[in-house]
């Protein structure tokens, strides 16, 4: 076998695609039971990546070869805080505020350094909430390990306008595999690797049932929790030789933890029966509600006719419940909507027709939910992503140096860069030999 890639994510397929593409022979281990990784398909919605982040060139050309179209996300974002609705959110009515200062730093300091320098004031408070919460929300991070420069970085690079995949990513995971498959590349499944034994030139890949796979060369893809994993985790890998500086590397940059809830219920009812109870309030074009209850952001599928509601808790707070069971998550998530749309309990249960809960934290073969920019990412980024001996490579989103981190279009870009290293290697190679 030319290459073994670890992981059928979209770093994994991308790369997969590639090198098959381009004649080599390509074997995909996969610990689950599908392909995705992290997106994850469910009754016709996302428990795992759900949004295009923007007019990113990687994500649309691929869904334009895969001939899926996209979706322009359209409604109303509102904030329901103490008990009030409103329309602007408190991250972005102090946005101005917090980039003109955070254009002052001049060496990187963490977020939680920068709030304690610039809105230290009793009356800055609602400021220092709601970054917290934008941070813990969107980036899924920590104000005491993200960096400051990375966000500001991140902010100016925004794109308003956003989209999903028509019928979701499921779609598109799909093709890059079929496409693979018909392109030769082997696919196993259900095939958790344990250990990597390499030396220049060629690796033995090692799995829980003791089958070893051979290749001249290895793509590992797996996310940063698993690099971060205590080595008896069940998705933990052993290097031989130990990959020390790498693990370590791994452990400076940020990745974060999420869970997703998704809620199916009979009827819209935070459109029609709310509509009827707050009279003049529009929520018929509800998009995304930002609100403080122990699942604090919830968005629907609009401009979509579905009555399914996600529920997102990200950062330290889904790490406080990680260990909860899901029908306690279910529960808050029920509490929470029950709050927030003033509709009773009982009632919301009763609607109810099925339900989802997503715990990305526990999940073994990921271990949290997508990296973030800490003082230390940039470096250690760079030692991560570096190949070992032209062996063993390295691809994920959290390996993808630019704006997108975290994001899908990191991870595809990731597996296509990676790829194209392999091929042209291979390319200088043959050319000698020749």
């Amino acid at each position: 076998m030319d290459v073994i890639i670890i992981g059928a994510g979209a770093a994994g397929l991308m790369a997969a695609k590639q090198l098959s593409d381009a004649g080599l022979k390509v074997c995909v281990l996969e610990a689950r039971e599908r392909v995705g990784g992290r997106i994850c398909p469910f009754m016709k919605s996302e428990g795992g990546a759900e949004f295009i982040h923007g007019k990113l060139a990687v994500t649309l050309n691929l869904l334009k070869e895969a001939g899926i179209e996209k979706q322009e996300l359209t409604g109303e974002m509102k904030q329901f805080i103490k008990g009030k609705w409103s329309r602007e959110t408190e991250f972005f009515q102090h946005a101005g505020t917090v980039i003109e200062k955070l254009k002052e730093i001049k060496e990187d300091i963490s977020l939680a350094t920068f709030l304690n320098t610039y809105f230290a004031e009793e009356q800055q408070q609602e400021i220092r909430s709601a970054l917290t919460s934008y941070v813990e929300g969107y980036y899924s991070g920590e104000i005491s390990r993200a960096s400051a420069k990375s966000f500001l970085k991140e902010l100016l690079s925004e794109d308003e306008q956003q989209y999903r995949p028509v019928d979701g990513y499921g779609n598109m995971i799909e093709w890059l595999a079929n496409y693979s498959k018909k392109a030769g590349t082997i696919f196993k499944l259900s095939t958790i690797v344990k250990e990597i034994r390499w030396r220049k030139g060629e690796a033995e890949v090692v799995d829980e049932a003791n089958q070893v796979y051979l290749a001249d060369k290895v793509i590992i893809t797996v996310p940063l929790g698993v690099w971060n994993a205590n080595e008896k985790a069940k998705g933990a890998i052993i290097y031989k030789p130990a990959l020390t500086l790498k693990t370590q590397a791994a452990s400076e940059m940020g990745f974060g933890s999420a869970m997703k809830i998704l809620l199916k219920f009979e009827e819209s009812f935070y459109k029609e029966g709310f509509l009827k109870k707050h009279g003049e309030a529009d929520f018929s074009k509800l998009h995304m509600a930002l609100t403080d209850q122990p699942i604090p952001t919830w968005w629907t599928q609009h401009p979509n006719d579905s009555s399914v509601l996600t529920g997102w808790l990200s950062g330290p707070g889904a790490v406080e419940i990680k260990n909860e069971d899901d029908e306690a998550v279910l529960l808050k998530s029920l509490h929470s909507l029950s709050w927030i749309f003033d509709i009773d309990l009982g009632q919301l249960k009763k609607n109810l027709e099925w339900w989802k809960v997503f715990n990305w934290t526990t999940d073994p073969f990921t271990l949290g939910s997508y990296s973030y920019s800490t003082l230390q990412t940039a470096s250690a980024r760079r030692l991560l992503m570096e190949p070992v001996e032209d062996t063993l490579f390295f691809a994920g989103e959290a390996v993808y140096e630019g704006p997108e981190m975290g994001t899908v279009e990191a991870a595809l870009t990731s597996g296509r860069d990676v790829a194209a290293t392999i091929v042209i290697k291979k390319g200088s190679r043959d050319n000698e030999v020749g």
